[in-house]
């Protein structure tokens, strides 16, 4: 006889909503507390995988407060056998602290980090998604992806894994991204209304039909992309900190003092000659 899969999850938010729906099979059987401080009742419930769901809230400082977050999974690793699924965002500095309450090995063969990749406002964009990304070692990854594929209506077009490190700083990563973008438009948006002479949304409708909008090269940093260049030197090319020295970015930052963006993107230290 099959053993009964019990699904835990913690968290009163959509993501957590849509990993309710998502492991709402004739296979589970679910059981759901809202807030690290309530983790006794999964223990009780005896769950074989917990998702965990609740944001762990930031402080002032940017960093996180997240000694509710420790407890609860130290909790639930010493008083359970449960595999634990982490969708809520982690830092470094959180997850080196989970190392040190857990102990590496435990780290290691029993957790991994799957992050929301959306902005959690849809559950049908969390359920059915382009692109998942899932963090840990390779026998947890692999049943994770296993149990997700078989027993769950959680489904991506694509799914890329690698170290719960790799993870965190990619879905760190892309949200800094998209500031930078959005930040950028905005700014773009101010120069044109302060410089005149054009309608800022026929603009950026151009600049959306142009390739160099998804130009996958500007990630590969520019210090890498100048050491293919054989008169520029190692020392040379470290020393590419900005953008390269393009005519155009220049002249763009020289418009208005409203892309100061911009500004940091130019390495002025090339400039000097």
């Amino acid at each position: 006889m099959l053993q009964t899969l019990r699904v835990g999850v913690i968290g009163k938010n959509t993501l957590a909503d849509a990993t309710a729906v998502a492991f709402n099979t004739k296979a589970a059987e679910f059981i759901r507390c809202e807030s690290f401080a309530d983790v006794d009742a999964l223990i009780d419930a005896k769950p074989t995988i917990v998702f965990v769901c609740e944001e762990i809230p930031l402080l002032k400082n940017d960093t996180f407060d997240d000694a509710d977050f420790l407890n609860a999974i130290n909790k639930l690793f010493k008083q359970t056998e449960c595999a634990i699924c982490i969708r809520s965002t982690l830092n470094i500095e959180t997850t080196n602290r989970l190392i040190a309450t857990l102990g590496y090995d435990v780290f290691q063969a029993k957790l991994c980090y799957f992050p929301e990749l959306s902005d959690c406002t849809s559950m049908a964009d969390i359920l059915i998604s382009d692109y998942h990304m899932i963090g840990g070692e390779e026998k947890p990854r692999q049943s994770l992806l296993q149990l997700l594929q078989h027993a769950s209506h959680f489904s991506a077009s694509a799914v890329t894994t690698g170290s719960i490190w790799e993870v965190i700083y990619a879905k760190l990563g892309l949200a800094g991204f998209k500031a930078v973008k959005q930040t950028f438009f905005n700014q773009l948006y101010d120069t044109i209304l302060d410089v005149k002479n054009a309608n800022p949304t026929i603009v950026r409708r151009m600049m959306e039909q142009a390739p160099d909008i998804a130009d996958k090269s500007v990630m590969v940093p520019t210090f890498v992309r100048a050491k293919t260049d054989d008169s520029v030197s190692y020392k040379e090319a470290r020393g590419y900190a900005g953008e390269f020295l393009n005519h155009d970015v220049r002249a763009l930052a020289g418009l208005s003092d409203k892309l100061p963006l911009i500004d940091e993107c130019i390495n002025f230290k090339n400039l000097k000659g």
